[in-house]
């Protein structure tokens, strides 16, 4: 089973090789207010973009936005573990976040990251 810290790390990392693919769409069920699954995945994703040089393609970054905002949705992630995410600021902040994921959830994220195809390296 790996580390929480790592399912994060996975999913920073995994940003700019994904393949093309797309978003998945929100679930029609009502949400409370404050962040949702859409937008903590989409300032997770443009957060952590932000660092790389170049920034990697639009469709790589749009494929880990709708992995993870399908994830959470699915697998219906606290609304601490989703605030956690739409605020983070650094890698660090990703680390924190993923502990607040149980086991199955981040097992679920990880499988999903290595089921997507990679894109071929530069």
């Amino acid at each position: 089973m790996p580390r929480r810290e790592d399912v994060v790390i996975r999913a920073v990392v995994l940003i700019g090789t994904l393949a093309a693919c797309p978003a998945a769409k929100s679930s029609e069920a009502p949400r409370p207010a404050g962040p949702t699954c859409a937008t903590a995945a989409q300032h997770m994703v443009d957060e952590m973009a932000a660092t790389k040089d170049p920034r990697p393609p639009d469709e790589s970054l749009n494929a880990m936005i709708g992995l993870i905002q399908k994830r959470c949705e699915q697998d219906q992630w606290s609304s601490q573990a989703i605030a956690c995410l739409a605020r983070i600021k650094s890698l660090a902040d990703a680390d924190q976040c993923g502990t607040l994921l149980t086991e199955a959830q981040q097992a679920n994220l990880v499988k999903d990251q290595e089921a997507k195809p990679k894109a071929s390296p530069e």
